[in-house]
């Protein structure tokens, strides 16, 4: 990979970078910043949601912290449930996939699923919990999590974001949303998607975890580091969406906060 430790916040290109919602200002450190989200409208129903920060820590204590799944219920403060279904192990050689840069949408979608098929990872079953309004409110769901060690290869990643086609998009599985990113920095991705048959109070939940180094942004003999995450919620219909919106931005700022 790139070692990024001699780059200077000069040398890399923050306001170059694609896929950038006006939710986060590239151009600066955000460090120790707040979490910032921004929720967008999808067809059918339901939610994109994007959520970013900035900490002071490398890229793989992050990438240790959230892979350590046996532990994350330490990690994330709403997990009222966080139980491993079971561990996939890497297939020898799938470090080095890719997904050719020609391919259409389609192929790109199938190349992704096949992929992740190889990759480390686990099933969990998790139950996050929230006192809304009095009310206690918990959404089940049973997550298949991906280790994307070099990111997942998305195809359009330079192709910028056009948030009014992606409002009208049905959510599809496998088309992962895309989390803001850096062009020139390295990455690592964790994707989640419900499992097909989920029982849970989710049609469709999946997401992804990103993490990029942030070179220059660190302090002296430091790491620094943006952890983003972009999540496609699509709720069972008995599930007022904007309660569900208003609760899963809110823990995403919570849980970012706690991870920093």
């Amino acid at each position: 990979g790139m070692d990024t430790s001699s780059l200077s916040y000069e040398d890399v290109d923050y306001h170059l970078s694609e896929m950038s919602p006006p939710f986060i200002g590239e151009d600066q450190c955000l460090v120790p910043g707040e979490a910032v989200v921004r929720v967008e409208k999808a067809a059918e129903n339901s939610r994109r949601i994007f959520a970013g920060i900035d900490i002071l820590a490398s890229v793989d204590d992050v990438w240790n912290l959230l892979t350590d799944y046996e532990n994350l219920q330490q990690v994330v403060p709403n997990l009222v449930v966080n139980e491993v279904v079971g561990l996939y192990s890497q297939e020898p050689g799938s470090e080095n996939y890719e997904v050719h840069p020609d391919v259409g949408k389609e192929e790109e979608i199938n190349a992704i699923k096949s992929i992740s098929k190889t990759l480390k990872g686990a099933t969990l079953k998790q139950v996050g919990g929230a006192k809304v309004v009095g009310i206690n409110f918990s959404a089940a769901v049973t997550l298949e999590v991906r280790e994307w060690p070099n990111g997942i290869p998305f195809v359009d990643e330079t192709t910028g974001y056009d948030g009014k086609t992606e409002r009208k998009r049905k959510l599809e599985r496998y088309r992962f949303p895309r989390p803001f990113a850096i062009s020139q920095l390295p990455t690592k991705d964790i994707s989640m998607q419900s499992v097909e048959n989920d029982d849970g109070e989710f049609r469709l939940y999946q997401g992804v975890w990103r993490m990029q180094p942030l070179p220059g942004c660190a302090p002296e003999n430091g790491a620094a580091m943006r952890l983003t995450y972009a999540v496609e919620i699509s709720p069972r219909p008995y599930l007022p969406v904007q309660f569900v919106e208003g609760r899963i931005s809110q823990d995403l700022c919570n849980n970012l906060m706690a991870i920093r």
